[in-house]
């Protein structure tokens, strides 16, 4: 005798009757929110993944370019008391915000070539590129003369960049020199008003402070020069620079580069202290 359990489940299992259609579509719709659910988690990840590695690269390449920019000018003070970064005239180049130029070599001579280098950032094509000027007279450190045509080919430093536009359009290059400040003692002393450091032995940070470079960067402004900041918003290689530079993609990077033989920060002295690179 067959339980009224297994006759009622076999009852059902001979039962022809299907889904009804409200039934169907509840489930069709249901299965829809849960395959887009994961379509946009899926989306949401693997852009989020490429952005990530877009600016790994991006970062990367900026990296490299700025080591070598490091690498010049930490070989600059070629001679004691004589200046760099180059400015008003002083040679066949000027630095300003979208210029850096600078006399450097690198080498063992006991008596090295100089070489002036320019560094140009150039906002049409989205590069930056360094050309170098070989000398041409002078025995004299304070008299080298450069030649005003490149030597050899222009070397491609830097693709997709631009610059940094948040939270205000930062130049490409700002130079800055020593300048007074007083302590938390009320003793007069220098440092460099870069925006990055505070006043030692205060809270205070004191604005940034970069030599005006509006109409190039004076010859007086060039002498005083100790510290170049470069400022770039920097895309991944290949593609379009619009496309390198999409919201997530780009990276902005900052790098501070202070001349040899310069003082500390806190360095002592006050207004009447001079204090400059290479001295």
């Amino acid at each position: 005798m067959v339980s009224p359990f297994v006759h009622g489940f076999l009852a059902r299992l001979r039962r022809e009757e299907g889904f009804t259609l409200v039934e169907l579509l509840a489930t069709m719709v249901a299965g829809l929110v849960v395959v887009g659910a994961l379509v946009t988690v899926l989306s949401t990840a693997l852009q989020q993944t490429s952005f990530t590695f877009t600016r790994v690269d991006a970062t990367e390449r900026a990296r490299v370019t700025l080591t070598h920019i490091e690498d010049e000018l930490h070989s600059a003070c070629l001679v004691n008391d004589v200046t760099p970064i180059e400015g008003g005239a002083q040679g066949s180049q000027d630095s300003d915000a979208n210029d850096l130029v600078f006399v450097s070599q690198f080498g063992t001579s006991a008596n090295p070539t100089p070489v002036e280098h320019e560094i140009t950032y150039n906002g049409t094509n989205h590069t930056l590129v360094e050309n170098t000027y070989a000398v041409t007279g002078g025995s004299d450190p304070t008299k080298w003369v450069f030649a005003s045509t490149p030597t050899g080919a222009t070397k491609l430093l830097l693709t997709n960049v631009t610059q940094i536009a948040n939270p205000s359009t930062l130049p490409v290059f700002q130079y800055f020199a020593y300048e007074p400040y007083t302590d938390q003692n009320g003793n007069p002393a220098e440092m460099l008003m870069d925006g990055s450091a505070s006043v030692p032995g205060t809270s205070s940070l004191p604005n940034p402070d970069p030599l005006s470079t509006s109409t190039g960067l004076s010859a007086t402004d060039a002498g005083n020069t100790a510290e170049i900041v470069v400022n770039l918003q920097v895309g991944a290689a290949g593609g379009s620079f619009e496309n390198s530079n999409k919201a997530g993609t780009s990276d902005p990077v900052t790098d501070s580069i202070v001349l040899r033989f310069t003082p500390p920060p806190d360095a002592a002295g006050g207004t009447t202290a001079t204090y400059g690179p290479c001295s």
